[in-house]
């Protein structure tokens, strides 16, 4: 389960919500590593008291913050009508959109990305849950590849742990950016079209 979907299920979610989008605000104002609880409460005209009687700890706080970023901001759920319709295709431009969100980001909101960052460099659970949505994801087009005889048959669970971390560059924010600009489209058609190719390869163990 998402960390923000269970958010908004919890009794407290009411409270979080104003929570977490003025700690958006503030993350962009200040930075994560200069923001601190009283500037969230500052926003809202609250104490950081009171802030601290809805989240447990400043951690959880950004926890909450970056899990929002990853679902809303960096998460692709579905591909539009008239997109790729084989699994191969549509694995993809699914790996290539959400490269593409990652750069975006990383270029024109790098506060938040810097949150990311943070999010991934201590395994926070809101990037956690991102790695394994993108990782069911891949699993999802892996067993529809299976199914229409695009891919061999195989454990798809591995198959989906090898191909994400195949393609580690164009995913984890810790290594986004890491290729010149120029080059970073190209090269990540080319990976991800390698990575497909091998998925057609590989036979269960």
């Amino acid at each position: 389960m998402d960390l923000t979907t269970s958010t908004r299920n919890e009794p407290w979610a009411d409270e979080k919500w104003p929570i977490i989008e003025a700690g958006m605000v503030a993350c962009r104002l200040y930075g994560p590593s200069k923001t601190n609880v009283a500037d969230i409460a500052r926003l809202l005209g609250k104490s950081p008291a009171s802030l601290y009687r809805i989240f447990p700890s400043k951690a959880a706080m950004w926890d909450a913050i970056a899990a929002n970023f990853l679902e809303n901001d960096l998460c692709i759920t579905r591909l539009a009508d008239g997109e790729p319709v084989t699994a191969r295709d549509r694995l993809k431009e699914t790996v290539l959109a959400q490269h593409r969100l990652k750069l975006q980001a990383f270029h024109s909101d790098h506060q938040m990305f810097k949150l990311i960052v943070l999010a991934a460099s201590g395994n926070w659970q809101s990037f956690r849950h991102h790695r394994n949505r993108l990782h069911g994801q891949v699993g999802r087009f892996i067993r529809a590849g299976i199914g229409r005889k695009e891919f061999p048959p195989t454990d798809v669970g591995a198959a989906a742990s090898c191909f994400c971390a195949s393609i580690l560059v164009l995913w984890d924010p810790r290594l986004t950016g890491t290729l010149p600009s120029r080059d970073c489209e190209i090269s990540a058609q080319q990976l991800v079209s390698f990575a497909v190719g091998a998925l057609g390869r590989m036979h269960a163990t």
